[in-house]
C-alpha cells in the first residue's frame, strides 16, 4: 500500500504553458566590474610565464598517491580474507 500523504491537494491542475511561453528570448547581461573585483584585479599578477601545475597540484598527486596506496592494501586484504572465510 502506498503511504498516506498529509499534503493538501489542491483541487484542479494548475495551467500548462505551451512550448512558445516556455521559450523565451533572454537579453544578453553585460557584467559590471564591482570596486571588490577591482580590487582582486589590482592584486594578480599578469605575467605570460608558463602555469607548472605539478607545483601547483602537489597536494593533489600526494593524494591521489595515497588513496592509491590504501586502494592497493584494502584489495590484498579482501583477497587475504576470502581465502580465510
Amino acid at each position: 500500500m502506498a503511504k498516506k500523504s498529509r499534503r493538501v491537494r489542491r483541487k484542479g491542475a494548475p495551467p500548462r504553458l505551451s512550448e512558445a511561453q516556455l521559450v523565451r528570448p533572454v537579453a544578453p547581461v553585460t557584467p559590471r566590474a564591482t570596486a571588490s573585483d577591482q580590487a582582486a584585479d589590482k592584486g594578480r599578477l599578469k605575467t605570460d610565464e608558463p602555469v607548472s601545475f605539478e607545483e601547483e597540484y602537489r597536494y593533489v598527486i600526494q593524494d591521489l598517491r595515497r588513496i592509491f596506496a590504501l586502494a592497493a592494501v584494502i584489495l590484498l586484504a579482501l583477497v587475504a580474507l576470502s581465502f580465510v572465510l
